[in-house]
């Protein structure tokens, strides 16, 4: 056995020794920025499905819109139909009034009265509505 200890405070540390101290810090930070990329990558990832999915309803959106446009339009068209039947029925029972006196008590009853329409010249009335065809 030797007196000899096996280590030596005054010997230079040797290449093996700093290139192991230097290469664990590099390796820690460069597993961090591939952990920091991966996560970076995934939110992208799922960024990008949801706004597919975004625009996927926008235009489900749009067509549900231009449905319910046309729809409302026809009620619309439907609805202009009704008022002048009413109208026109308005109309003739005034004018049914004028001779009758089952009508003039309606007239009379609901007092109903003829309102010139903005078109017509003159404030006068309009002509009759012609009977519904069977």
């Amino acid at each position: 056995m030797s007196t000899e200890p096996d280590y030596n405070f005054n010997e230079p540390a040797t290449t093996e020794s700093s290139s192991m101290s230097l290469s664990l810090p590099f390796s820690l930070i460069a597993a961090a920025l591939a952990v920091f990329m991966a996560a970076q990558t995934h939110n992208s990832f799922f960024t990008r499905r949801n706004l597919i999915e975004g625009k996927e309803q926008l235009i489900q959106g749009k067509q549900q819109l231009v449905e319910l446009q046309n729809g409302r339009k026809k009620l619309e068209e439907d609805s202009q139909k009704l008022q002048k039947q009413l109208q026109d029925l308005v109309l003739d029972l005034m004018l049914l009034a004028k001779t009758d006196q089952d009508a003039q008590a309606i007239v009379t009853k609901f007092n109903i009265q003829n309102n010139p329409t903005p078109g017509a010249p003159g404030g006068e009335s309009p002509a009759p509505a012609p009977a519904p065809a069977p």
